[in-house]
Parts: structure tokens; C-alpha cells; sequence
């Protein structure tokens, strides 16, 4: 499947939209007369704004926070801007493409600051090099995945045997009974629970193990993600980090967009849809578009209730738990130890990742610090301690397991997306069944709500996925 910037951004044009840009900047004032409310002022939140202005209609956007981007959160305060939220789009991200060029921000290609020395691999608290890996006594793979690195074992295998001869069709109920775990499928491609766990439940994408995760969610993945290689092979973010982006995009709007407007309910049964936040303020449209996380949404009251599989959707979906460390260092301790600032490990530490973003047009892939990442049960663990607490141990257990690190490294900043309120988790992932039970369905609008974000997209993952959940709810409320 050719993933062309043309194919994949439907857009504004191919849905009769005006290619004109509204120039107003967001004010404080309350609007009348509204044709539609948003909730939330993520890309997904301000892209179907955006669309139904140039429509002529009258938006109001509500955010929770205070800042707008969702799941988009750039650290502006930090060395090299560190990414906490979305990091890259393909060159198949037409939509993605599209906004930035709309919101007058840079994308750069950052595929350069992947390269470098590979990751090091550390299980039981000692380094394993690639060479010893294949025959260590610790390597429960088969025979066949022996020379692969655990990261790179789930990708490859359900690359290898993705059941899915479409990737589109993934949430078709004719595809109901490829819904298993990935647990199960894994062990029919010959990997024990010792190989499963080191594969997937140390350092989980999706879900917090094999157990509670589709496989055929990743196949969908997979799929997606081998349209975007086709498309090209660049990896693009916004210069200067990716929060510019939705402030650009916020700045497009002509309506207001007002912030600490956590909403608690929505009522649909008049002619109109009311909205009432928990500062008291009440706001009413004939439509209302919930970009709104389901993990979050099932604690605002909606009137009349949800019902059928779209009210399991809001009430059992879940998100990645994930929770990122950044750290600053005063020298390169991986030039003392001569090995790989990039590790794996089997420890409460996580994963750790450099940050090659350097300033220095001489020098751009110079590491400007590390990412380190807690996913699945790990990030419970490091937000039960608190981030003062988390950040102090994440720096200790990296100069356990690099005592050439010791004194040379700093805990900056951390950010947990599970621990938020306004999230409860990262991006969504469906358990075993759950695409079976309510994939098809859940987007469906209810009365005088609609649904679009991440969670909702069909045809597309990531940012990619927002975007085309936007312009999928505002057809559906320009034709209502």
C-alpha cells in the first residue's frame, strides 16, 4: 500500500472545505450562539475546530489544563526540548504534514539522531554484549530468534506472521476470532513464558503484559507501520520541539478556547447539549465533539447514559501506562565505561534512551541527555514512589548498573501519563476480545455527542490516527 502525503491526507479538500485559515487569536470571553462545543484541545480537539470554522460555524473549545497538545508535551525548559509525549511522524503522515504546514511550524528530519552506538542489553545487573547474548544461559529463545535482541523479538515475530492480508480490516467482525492474546500468540510462534516475559512484559509498548493485550491490535500496527516505510523513510518532528505544533494550530482558531475547564457532564435529552465543568460554568451547543480520553470520560456524567458496546468502550478501554525520566549529566560517562549510553534492562530502571539533539549545527546528533522509560507494571512502581522520590532512584539504579556514571548525572524532570488525570495512560490498547466486542462501534456519535481522538481512528495510528478522527467527527457534524 502506497502511503503518499495525497493518499493520506483526505483533508480539508477532500471533504469541501475551505483551504482559508482563520487568523484570530483565542480569547477569554464567553461566546453565544454556538454551533458546537470541543472538549479537549488536543491536536484531534483543535484540528475538527478548525475544520468547522471553515464551515462558517461557531466553536467553543474547553480544555482541562492548562496548556493545550494532550498527549503532545514538549519540555521547553530542558536541554535538546525532550520529548514526554508524541516524538515523530512518518513521511505517510499527510495529516500530520498538513497541520504543521497550516500552523506555520518546521518539521526537520531526526532520523539521523537515531543512529549511533547500538543499546546495551543488562539483565540480572550485568551487561550482556550482543555477541555474548546469542549463547548466554539467560536466552530463552528459540533457536531461530537466538542472535535477536529482546526488543526486537515481538515486532519481528508478529512481522513475520501478521494473520491480517489487510491491515484496514483489523476491526472487521469477520476478523473477530484473530482477537487473542499476544500471549497466545506468541507461544504458537514457539516462545515460552520466560522468552514472553523478556520480550514484551519487562518493557511493554502496549499493555502491562502478553495476557491483557490484542495480537491482533499489533497486527494493525504492524500493518500501519509498513505503509509508513513505504511512504519514505524519514522520521519528521518540529523543530524546536512538537508542543509547537498545537499552539500553532490553537492560534488558527477564531473561537475562544478556554483552559482549567474540567468538564463533569454532559446533558443531551433537550434540543440542545449542555456542558458543565467543575468550576460551575455551564455552556450549551446543539453539538457537542469529546476528544476526551475514554479512561477519562467515564467519570463525567453523561445524559441520557451510553449504552451497547459503546458504553463497554468508555468503560473498559485502556491505556499504556508509561512514565519518562529525563536526565541531564556534567560529563559523557559512556566515554569512561566505553559502552553504549543506550541500555535495556530487566531492572527497575527501565530503558534508557540518548537524546541526540545538539545545537551545535557542527555537531547536531551531540547527546543533550537521557530519556528513561517506565512502561507497564515498572511505571506503577516508579509513580507509587512519587516523582521527587522516582527521580532520585531512576539516577541510583543507573549508577549501580554504570558506576562510571556515579556523581555524573542528574535527575531534571519527570512525567507520568497514568498518574494524570486528564489521561489515566498514554495511548489506548485493546485487551484480547475487546476489538471483537466494540472496535467497530465505539466512535458512534450518541444524541448530540460525537467522538474523535486516537482512540477512534480506523485507519491510522498515533497523531496520524487524531488527525483522521477529526475530520471523520466533523463531517459527522456538518451533516447531523
Amino acid at each position: 500500500m502506497d502511503l503518499t502525503r495525497r493518499d493520506f491526507a483526505i483533508g480539508a479538500a477532500a471533504i469541501g472545505l475551505a483551504a482559508s485559515v482563520g487568523s484570530g487569536v483565542a480569547r477569554a470571553a464567553k461566546p453565544k450562539a454556538l454551533d458546537a462545543i470541543v472538549l479537549g484541545a488536543g491536536v484531534s480537539g483543535l484540528n475538527a475546530a478548525w475544520l468547522l470554522e471553515q464551515e462558517g460555524m461557531k466553536v467553543l473549545v474547553l480544555e482541562g489544563r492548562q496548556r493545550v497538545g494532550g498527549r503532545v508535551l514538549t519540555l521547553m525548559d530542558q536541554p535538546g526540548y525532550p520529548e514526554m509525549g508524541f516524538n515523530s511522524m512518518g513521511e505517510g503522515y499527510g495529516r500530520g504534514i498538513d497541520a504543521a504546514m497550516r500552523a506555520g511550524v518546521e518539521l526537520e528530519n531526526i532520523s539521523p539522531r537515531f543512529g549511533g552506538s547500538s543499546q546495551e542489553l543488562y539483565l540480572g545487573g550485568k551487561r550482556i554484549s550482543k555477541e555474548e547474548w546469542a549463547r548466554s544461559p539467560l536466552n530463552p529463545f528459540p533457536d531461530a530468534l537466538k542472535t535477536a535482541m529482546p526488543w526486537e523479538v515481538v515486532n519481528r515475530l508478529v512481522h513475520q506472521h501478521n494473520r491480517l492480508p489487510d491491515f484496514n480490516t483489523w476491526n472487521d467482525p469477520a476478523n473477530a476470532a484473530l482477537d487473542i492474546s499476544l500471549h497466545s500468540f506468541l507461544k504458537a510462534q514457539g516462545l515460552n513464558d520466560a522468552a514472553i516475559r523478556l520480550a514484551h512484559d519487562v518493557s511493554p509498548y502496549y499493555g502491562t503484559s502478553a495476557y491483557d493485550v490484542s495480537a491482533l491490535m499489533l497486527e494493525f500496527n504492524d500493518g500501519f507501520i509498513a505503509g509508513q516505510i513505504a511512504a519514505g523513510p524519514r522520521s519528521l518532528a518540529v523543530k524546536g520541539g512538537n508542543i509547537k505544533l498545537p499552539i500553532g494550530m490553537a492560534k488558527l482558531l477564531k473561537g475562544d478556547l478556554l483552559f482549567g475547564k474540567e468538564v463533569v457532564a454532559i446533558d443531551s435529552q433537550t434540543g440542545m447539549a449542555e456542558v458543565r465543568c467543575a468550576d460551575g460554568s455551564v455552556y450549551t451547543a446543539p453539538r457537542v465533539i469529546c476528544s476526551l480520553p475514554f479512561s477519562t470520560l467515564r467519570h463525567i456524567a453523561i445524559t441520557p447514559g451510553l449504552s451497547g458496546s459503546q458504553a463497554l468502550a468508555v468503560t473498559t478501554l485502556r491505556y499504556n501506562p508509561i512514565t519518562i525520566a529525563f536526565l541531564t549529566f556534567t560529563e559523557p560517562f559512556w566515554e569512561s565505561d566505553g559502552f553504549a549510553p543506550g541500555m535495556f534492562t530487566d531492572d527497575h530502571l527501565g530503558v534508557v534512551m540518548p537524546q541526540r539533539f545538539g545545537s551545535d549545527p557542527a555537531n547536531p546528533t551531540a547527546i543533550t541527555g537521557l530519556t528513561v522509560q517506565a512502561r507497564g507494571q515498572l511505571a506503577y512502581y516508579w509513580d507509587a514512589m512519587g516523582k521527587d522520590a522516582a527521580l532520585q532512584y531512576v539516577v541510583q539504579r543507573l549508577e549501580a548498573l554504570r558506576p562510571a556514571a556515579k556523581g555524573k548525572v542528574k535527575g531534571a524532570a519527570i512525567h507520568s501519563w497514568a498518574s494524570e488525570r486528564f489521561n489515566m495512560g498514554d495511548w489506548c490498547y485493546f485487551a484480547p476480545g475487546q476489538i471483537a466486542a466494540f472496535a467497530a462501534g465505539m466512535a458512534a456519535p450518541a444524541g448530540r455527542i460525537h467522538f474523535c481522538g486516537e482512540h477512534t481512528a480506523v485507519g491510522a495510528r498515533g497523531l496520524e490516527g487524531a488527525f483522521e478522527s477529526s475530520e471523520r467527527v466533523a463531517l459527522e457534524v456538518m451533516t447531523a
